[in-house]
């Protein structure tokens, strides 16, 4: 009787030690410009340690560079894709002369600069640049991930963080385009113009 008694009250702890899973392992990659890219280096010291993210997150550099391994990307496919990356460009919206319709072409070489005008009152633009090249860059990078909307979905899941400009207040984006999500959470107020078009 004493030796049934005892089967059953260590019982539990077998099948509790049996159950026990392999923990998961979340990332989130913080901002910091050019200094984001530093994220790849740490990218590769995980791989060469053979530990496999679960979860992954980040805001601005880190969102890029997070939202970029979530969908597939190596470390070391990575590094060799920001090496080619010139940032002065992808900063600016400066659309190559190639790229551009008739109308377009005519339309950037007859005026120097150009305003915006809100209920017929010339006003200032919202910031110097629009992003487009950033927002360019990600859906060319992404664009083997097919319409995905939800970003548990990638081959890590993955979130970012941008702010609400108006209220200061943290945003969680894990759903949607994930190029939009990238460049609102890249995005840097007063460079970049606001965008009118939610997620």
């Amino acid at each position: 009787m004493k030796k049934i008694l005892l089967l059953l009250l260590l019982f539990p702890l077998f099948n509790f030690a049996q159950v026990q899973e392999d923990p998961k392992v979340g990332l989130v990659l913080s901002g910091g410009g050019a200094k984001g890219l530093a994220h790849i280096g740490a990218l590769k010291v995980i791989e060469e340690a053979g530990i496999k993210i679960d979860y992954i997150g980040g805001s601005s550099m880190g969102a890029i560079v997070g939202a970029l391994y979530a969908s597939g990307y190596t470390a070391a496919q990575l590094d060799s894709l920001f090496h080619e990356i010139n940032f002065n460009i992808l900063l600016q919206d400066d659309i190559p002369r190639s790229s551009k319709t008739f109308y377009e072409k005519e339309e950037t070489e007859k005026y120097a600069l150009t305003l915006p005008i809100n209920n017929f009152q010339v006003a200032f633009p919202s910031g110097l640049s629009k992003g487009q090249n950033i927002y360019n860059l990600i859906s060319r990078l992404t664009v083997h991930l097919g319409d995905v909307r939800d970003f548990s979905q990638l081959p890590i899941p993955f979130f970012c963080v941008a702010s609400n400009i108006e209220t200061g207040e943290e945003v969680i984006l894990d759903s949607g385009s994930l190029a939009k999500a990238v460049s609102a959470s890249a995005a840097i107020p007063s460079f970049f113009q606001l965008s009118t078009n939610g997620r």
